[in-house]
């Protein structure tokens, strides 16, 4: 197939992005007092994903506050992991207004990880032959988390790196 008929499809771990982000950054607030350091981190993320991949379509996963099914599994699982600020949390609920204003679809599931759900969708697209709308796909996942690396497995896959 030809470059023209190849599309590109970028993969946000939203929660993973806004983790980073706020323990990156300062810690900037609003007028209003609220916090803002993620979010700020979040669009300057997106803007430069956006400029240096210049994707056909991108999509954002979330992790969400319930247990999942790893927790039914292994009791144990993130059971050392300390709780997130609150602040934190406030940023990751108004997170989603940011990628409403990049029209970026947001996925999540609860009892489902944001990792869950990128495999899903590479998996899905992948029995389709990699494509969508009759276009192939090159499928790049934007991520600091390392544990992304497994969905390489498939030849479409590649992994930007946001370290």
């Amino acid at each position: 197939m030809s470059k023209e008929t190849k599309k590109r499809l970028v993969l946000l771990d939203a929660h993973a992005i806004l983790h980073r982000a706020y323990h990156a950054l300062p810690d900037f607030s609003s007028s209003k007092g609220e916090p803002t350091g993620a979010l700020y981190g979040l669009a300057s993320m997106l803007i430069k994903i956006i400029a240096d991949l210049k994707p056909d379509y991108i999509v954002a996963a979330y992790d969400l506050p319930k247990p999942t099914y790893r927790h039914e599994a292994y009791k144990e699982y993130k059971a050392g992991r300390a709780k997130a600020d609150p602040e934190l949390i406030s940023q990751i609920k108004r997170s989603r207004d940011v990628f409403e204003a990049f029209a970026i679809p947001i996925y999540d599931k609860e009892g489902f990880e944001a990792d869950d759900i990128l495999g899903t969708i590479v998996q899905q697209v992948e029995s389709q032959n990699s494509k969508v709308e009759g276009h192939d796909i090159d499928f790049v996942l934007a991520s600091f988390d390392m544990e992304k690396l497994q969905l390489v497995i498939y030849k479409q896959v590649r992994v930007y790196s946001l370290m």
